[in-house]
């Protein structure tokens, strides 16, 4: 099975979108908290810029080869701690939204859901990111661990490709 690009390549696509999802999510952050005042929302957001950015560190990390000189940095310890939090600030969310639902429908008031799911929204971006630099740490992690060329077999085998005969 053959990549449509080298790893290099990859990386370097990823490091891109982090770098522009930081960016948005910022600007996102910004305009929730000054133009429309829902801090929750601008919260949310910022707190996704936040993980977006970690992406970006790990992978401007592997693109310059930084990890091997300084394994430390890759966030391992952390993890487990940034995805729960990811995790239940995502339930959290969904359930204020659930809960905002029916309190309106019971007091018979019209209903105004769009700060509530786009909390949802947002809380579900910031577990995709959390989701993400937990699966990309380890893999980093996994393949540090090894030698140079077990670490390059355990890239191929990654990507799908086939071992090169030696």
């Amino acid at each position: 099975m053959v990549a449509c690009c080298s790893r290099e390549v990859r990386v370097r696509i990823v490091l891109g979108y982090a770098i522009l999802s930081t960016f948005l999510s910022v600007s996102a952050a910004l305009v929730f908290a000054i133009a429309f005042n829902v801090y929750q929302l601008a919260t949310w957001s910022a707190i996704s810029a936040v993980y977006s950015t970690l992406v970006a560190i790990l992978h401007g990390m592997a693109l310059r080869s930084n990890l091997r000189a300084n394994p430390g940095s890759m966030l391992t310890q952390l993890l487990p701690a940034v995805l729960l939090v990811a995790i239940l600030g995502m339930v959290f969310s969904l359930g204020l939204a659930v809960y905002a639902l029916a309190r309106a429908i019971s007091d018979g008031e019209e209903l105004n859901i769009k700060s509530h799911y786009l909390l949802v929204v947002w809380g579900f971006l910031t577990f995709k990111w959390a989701i993400y630099l937990f699966r990309m740490a380890r893999f980093y992690a996994r393949s540090l661990s090894l030698t140079p060329e077990d670490a390059t077999a355990f890239i191929d085998q990654e990507e799908g490709n086939e071992p090169e005969a030696v």
